[in-house]
């Protein structure tokens, strides 16, 4: 018989917070530092370590992108010991699944007079989920399996063509609108979660709205040329 997981007490989920909020500070700092050698490399024409950084990148997002998952759902006084063990559960084969989990959880503690309110927004921001964590999320974890050149199935047993064209492909400003829009989402689910009466209603159109925006541009970005 499978063992259950452990419940934690509020006490140890605010430890757990205020740990994955130091991780998540030390890997800015880390992803900050490598964008400047990225951004050097580039100014000397170092193609080989652009590529070398640029892969180093994306092990830092995908810590980064770990740790502050983690950071959200153990927001103090928010999601009990079983809804965390609910989300971990959800989130063992798949992080998307993860993500969606904490969604219905956190849209359960909105009030609404409104019944069309909360399926509408579950839709909405499972739509940005899909759209820009899932992909994302596929490549940094091929990534940090170490498969920086060539990508394999599930199974490793052949190639995977396409993600192997989208590693080739990465570079520094993809990464960035990456991470942009994780934040952006997980301070849209942190609303909701952390102020689901009064943050979420007051911020919430207004975040989406800036979200897909701020999205559409940099969608047009390059090396070369950001804005």
């Amino acid at each position: 018989m499978a063992k259950k997981p452990k419940v934690m007490s509020p006490q140890e989920i605010h430890k757990i917070f205020e740990a994955q909020t130091q991780n998540v500070k030390e890997l800015n700092g880390a992803w900050k530092h490598i964008n400047r050698t990225i951004n050097g490399a580039y100014r000397n024409d170092d193609l080989m370590l652009v590529g070398l950084q640029t892969r180093m990148l994306g092990l830092v997002f995908s810590a980064y992108a770990e740790a502050t998952f983690s950071k959200l759902i153990h927001t103090p006084c928010c999601f009990n010991g079983l809804e965390i063990n609910q989300i971990k559960a959800a989130g063992k084969k798949d992080i998307i699944k993860a993500w969606h989990e904490s969604v219905k959880l956190g849209t359960r503690k909105i009030s609404s007079k409104r019944s069309s309110h909360i399926p509408n927004i579950k839709q909405s921001i499972n739509r940005l989920i899909d759209t820009y964590i899932k992909e994302p999320s596929l490549i940094r974890n091929k990534v940090a399996h170490g498969q920086w050149k060539v990508s394999l199935n599930r199974e490793n047993d052949s190639i995977n063509t396409e993600m192997t064209s989208k590693i080739n492909s990465l570079d520094v400003v993809e990464l960035y609108r990456y991470k942009v829009a994780f934040d952006k989402l997980s301070a849209i689910v942190e609303d909701i979660i952390e102020s689901p009466n009064k943050a979420h209603w007051k911020f919430y159109w207004d975040h989406v709205s800036k979200f897909e925006s701020e999205q559409n541009k940099m969608s047009s970005w390059t090396v070369e040329k950001k804005d």
